[in-house]
């Protein structure tokens, strides 16, 4: 549930809005407002005790959990590769950067607190190091080395009809893409389908406190972007340049 279907309030205590929509919680951490466990005052109580404005508060909580989502019916196969590389860089590997020190973040506190209870996260942490240890490289091997190929083969096969070395670059510099990325894919792939088992999907035990909410939403968004990130790569950018290099190599055959 996100707050779009969520009216808040005056009355509404942090709680409940981190209860419909996890990612208020970063607001409430940002002004120094209790939404877990111990006393839940009203927001306007909350607001007066901190010094804030309640109209600048709710307005940051509607911007930061506002959902921006790409229509259904956008082809993403009518993409060029620049834009696909492009939009895979600035919005996928800009989260990863950012979401993956802030969900280590999140778990080690987590099992400071509730680790006994949950001894399944004890676990989790373990296999979110695997998939640290597994996308970092990943990252920085597809902006160094996969990306600029790519980018390379899209800007060769444009000039294909005037440029007589065009399938050159390709003969001289062709990679095994498909097997490169869905051997890195594979490893990222096994934490996440492992992520899932622990936490039976990310669903919510009853009872539990809303820092615990909070990190199951986060994983699930982490599972979400990763699935689309993925997506994009394997089955749209790579299919995409795999085909322009056969028909350089063709040309020239």
């Amino acid at each position: 549930m996100f707050l779009t279907q969520f009216e808040i309030s005056p009355e509404s205590r942090a709680r409940e809005i981190v209860e419909n929509d996890y990612r208020a919680a970063e607001v409430f951490k940002r002004y120094d407002i209790n939404f877990c466990c111990g006393i839940q005052w009203p927001l306007e109580q909350a607001c007066e005790e901190k010094g804030i404005g309640i109209n600048e508060l709710v307005a940051t909580l509607k911007k930061t959990c506002r959902t921006v989502s790409i229509p259904p019916q956008v082809d993403y196969n009518k993409w060029p590769v620049g834009f696909l590389i492009d939009y895979i860089t600035n919005i996928h590997h800009q989260y990863l950067h950012a979401a993956i020190p802030d969900l280590q973040s999140a778990i080690s506190r987590f099992i400071s607190k509730h680790g006994i209870q949950y001894p399944n996260f004890n676990e989790l942490n373990d296999e979110f190091s695997l998939l640290v240890n597994a996308v970092i490289p990943h990252l920085k091997h597809e902006e160094e080395t996969i990306f600029p190929y790519l980018r390379q083969v899209a800007n060769a096969y444009d000039d294909r009809a005037t440029d007589p070395l065009a399938a050159l670059l390709v003969k001289t510099l062709r990679k095994p893409l498909a097997s490169l990325v869905e051997t890195e894919h594979g490893i990222i792939n096994r934490s996440i389908s492992r992520f899932r088992e622990l936490t039976n999907n990310y669903s919510i035990p009853a009872g539990v406190c809303s820092g615990h909410r909070v990190l199951l939403g986060k994983l699930r968004e982490l599972d979400n972007d990763l699935v689309q990130h993925f997506y994009l790569e394997n089955e749209i950018l790579i299919g995409k340049v795999i085909k322009m290099e056969e028909e350089l190599l063709q040309r020239n055959s």
